[in-house]
């Protein structure tokens, strides 16, 4: 194995394994693994709307919301290609509406 396609199968195990971490909420592990390859993954002529959904759950996850409100814009200018990223992006959305009424009822106490 040449050391590109070494260094392309550990970044694809990091991502799954980020993936993987969200899906058993191990939010701080899934933020370690995936933020740093953000700019590998996803440009703004290069979307990738399940990376982007995976790392936004991450961060809601670790309680870092400006980092998952930035996300989530960035989200928002995407366009899902098929049904199961559509159904991942309403998950975010419902998220943020969430986080919103949250915010919304401390702010009112």
């Amino acid at each position: 194995m040449t050391e590109a396609n070494k260094a392309l199968k550990s970044m694809a195990d990091r991502v799954i394994n980020g993936y993987k971490a969200v899906h058993r909420k191990d939010f701080q592990e899934a933020k370690e693994l995936l933020e740093p390859l953000k700019p590998l993954l996803h440009q703004e002529d290069k979307p990738n709307v399940t990376f982007l959904v995976h790392l936004s759950m991450a961060q809601i996850g670790t309680h870092s919301v400006e980092d998952f409100l930035a996300t989530y814009e960035e989200l928002q200018a995407c366009e899902p290609k098929n049904d199961e990223e559509a159904k991942l992006k309403k998950r975010v959305d419902d998220t943020f509406e969430e986080l919103m009424k949250s915010l919304a009822e401390q702010a009112g106490e």
